[in-house]
């Protein structure tokens, strides 16, 4: 076999296919790509199936190298033996065969005039020689250019010959960097900067920009740096900040993704169906209103999703990091959510939770954003030869719903805490629970002559339902409202201001604004249609263990105890489950036997079987043969999607089982 060194003087060609004076392909080149077309017509499976011809309609797929084509004897870089009778080429074809064969491996004086080569076609694929004219080609800016200067530079040997790890022990001459001063300076050529922020102990502030010098906080005037005796000050807390634009700039740098970046305006679309978030009426109404920034298609549209975790685990130290990902929704469905493409932009630091204080930590990605925004940045597109001004926008946050209220300043706690019906709600305060209550609060989003609408018994016993579903409030409305309540910047009246005494007036009677959220700096914020988004698999994985909760009867779990029993009279037509005079809860029909209970365990530790790798073993989510525990969001969703619809059928009454499995519908 050829050793390496020898398989990439062979592979040479293939990366010199252009003359950087002319713009022309080399004679090297065109040698190169002959004979590896050659080695390809050549081979046992073309020979013995013939070639396409546009004669025919006929051809042949390029075959697999693998050990059945091998020689034992001295082979070449493809594996084929080199001294078989024949003087061969440097891809081990026959030189003098007979036969005059053209740059694409086809006998020029075989009567056939051949087109469209599926080698020619693979190689100019592979190698990028699209349809593009010399005259829109352009050459890689002054970033772009030092960003594949160091990717040359990966392939530049240490020594020649070979290289060890430990600089001292490497012979005079080679060029390892001498210490670690000189690596930090080799990987900041790569354009992708991290900053390291100090921050006020109690979240008030961030220091920088004109407070980077501070060393005590402006609202709280605690102190920046810890008392130390050693030479340089040690902060009490910091925060991370990895900027994006340099990390968008590769996507179009990239031969992987320049040209996918594109793919959300240039993909069919099938009349009602939304197999993106381009397909559907938040982004289409977005590219209506700003049509200058729809029409450069290279443009980026990103998403914002938070949360917090403990990183220490189940060990018992209370730590909650935050950290702020951006994702770039150019791309198709199947890269959008692959974790490369998943840009850590902000871990705000713990132990405590950030709370209201969360704007504070944003502030250097807005400040990229609208930067991103107003004025964008220069980018090379690797697809399109072409250097062009790339411009961003956030379209909108993922979140759970605590952290919903963090980033929109909507408390989303207490009787105002959707966000859409806002102080048009139907909620109201159950009076044994002591919790707000949204029963019966959705048959107004019904259509108007439905059914549901006049039931009396099925919902709210004797309540009729004839009003028309809130109107959903543009964002200016929603600026407005907030300018009128008062409520105030985090950033600028500090990230602790936030206690009762200092919400805005009606704050919990008629508005639930606790803060105008950071957001709202960006220009577009406003004529976004749709702003914030709630994580589905949060949403999942709470339904679903109440429902089983409430099947299983786990104590403290439950959502079927004495107080829900005690409000029960008053708002429900259920007399059967009502509280006796003995002070007894009749048991209801929606609750499974300890019989039931026992089949139901044995069948999901006994029969239940996924692939590997798609979701937990549910049997060690069984806790004691009583409850479903330790199961994660997408164990949660696998249950509900794939076991729920049937794993009740005979374990329940069937009325009670199709509401549980959606397996019959009255809409």
């Amino acid at each position: 076999m050829a050793s390496g060194h020898e398989i990439y003087a062979l592979r040479a060609w293939m990366y010199n296919h252009k003359d950087p004076e002319t713009g022309e392909v080399t004679k090297e080149y065109r040698a190169g790509l002959r004979g590896f077309l050659q080695q390809a017509t050549n081979q046992p499976f073309a020979r013995e199936h013939g070639a396409s011809s546009s004669s025919t309609g006929q051809g042949f797929e390029l075959p697999n190298y693998n050990a059945d084509y091998y020689d034992p004897r001295e082979p070449n870089m493809f594996g084929n033996n080199a001294g078989d009778g024949y003087e061969q080429n440097m891809f081990g074809n026959n030189a003098g065969d007979g036969y005059e064969q053209n740059m694409y491996g086809n006998n020029a004086g075989d009567g056939y005039e051949q087109q469209g080569n599926r080698y020619h076609d693979m190689v100019t694929d592979a190698l990028h020689e699209a349809a593009i004219p010399d005259s829109s080609r352009e050459e890689p800016n002054i970033d772009a250019q030092r960003f594949y200067n160091m990717l040359d530079a990966a392939n530049e040997p240490i020594y020649e010959g070979w290289a060890q790890l430990i600089n001292e022990y490497l012979p005079e001459g080679n060029l390892a960097a001498d210490n670690f001063y000189e690596i930090q300076k080799l990987v900041a050529g790569l354009g992708l900067p991290s900053e390291m922020i100090d921050v006020c102990i109690d979240n008030c502030m961030i220091y920088w920009k004109d407070d980077e010098k501070l060393t005590e906080c402006r609202f709280c005037q605690k102190p920046r740096y810890q008392e130390t005796t050693g030479r340089n000050p040690v902060p009490y807390k910091r925060m991370w900040y990895l900027p994006i634009t340099d990390r968008l700039k590769r996507l179009y740098h990239s031969e992987r993704t320049a040209a996918s970046m594109r793919w959300h305006a240039q993909h069919s679309v099938k009349d009602g169906e939304i197999t993106h978030p381009s397909d559907a009426k938040a982004w289409k109404h977005f590219q209506t209103v700003y049509s200058d920034f729809a029409n450069e298609f290279r443009n980026v549209y990103l998403g914002l999703c938070t949360d917090g975790f403990s990183p220490f685990g189940m060990s018992g130290r209370q730590y909650s990091l935050w950290p702020v990902i951006l994702t770039p929704y150019n791309l198709p469905p199947e890269m959008c959510m692959q974790r490369e493409f998943l840009f850590l932009s902000i871990l705000v630091p713990g132990p405590k939770h950030p709370k209201r204080a969360l704007d504070v930590f944003l502030q250097p990605l807005i400040h990229e954003l609208k930067m991103l925004w107003h004025h964008g940045v220069q980018t090379w597109d690797y697809s399109q030869q072409q250097n062009f001004n790339m411009r961003a926008v956030l379209m909108w946050t993922i979140s759970d719903f605590p952290a919903y209220g963090m980033l929109s300043g909507w408390t989303t706690h207490g009787r105002l805490s959707c966000p859409y019906c806002m102080d048009r709600t139907d909620a109201f305060q159950l009076k044994n629970g002591r919790k707000s209550c949204w029963f019966d609060c959705h048959r107004r989003f019904l259509p108007p002559h439905h059914t549901y609408r006049k039931n009396k018994k099925l919902f709210r016993k004797n309540k009729v339902v004839h009003v028309p579903p809130p109107v959903m409030q543009p964002g200016a409305t929603l600026l407005e409202q907030i300018d009128y309540y008062g409520a105030k910047e985090t950033c600028k009246v500090g990230g602790n201001w936030h206690t009762p005494p200092n919400m805005p007036d009606g704050y919990t009677a008629s508005h639930n604004w606790h803060k105008k959220s950071i957001f709202w700096e960006l220009p577009y914020w406003k004529d976004h249609l749709l702003r914030h988004n709630l994580d589905v698999m949060h949403i999942e994985k709470n339904v679903f263990e109440n429902i089983m909760n409430t099947l299983l009867d786990v104590k403290g779990k439950s959502k079927d105890n004495l107080k829900s029993r005690l409000d029960l009279p008053e708002l429900c037509a259920r007399p059967e489950l009502h509280v006796t005079r003995e002070g007894k809860l009749p048991v209801p029909n929606f609750r499974l036997s300890g019989v039931a209970k026992q089949k139901l365990f044995d069948w999901v530790n006994s029969d239940v079987k996924f692939p590997d790798g798609y979701v937990s073993k549910f049997s060690r989510c069984i806790e004691q043969g009583k409850k479903f525990s330790g199961m994660k969001s997408h164990d949660c969703h696998v249950f509900m999607q794939r076991l729920l619809p049937f794993a009740m059928t005979e374990l329940l009454p069937k009325h009670v089982h199709e509401a549980i499995a959606g397996n019959k519908s009255d809409f």
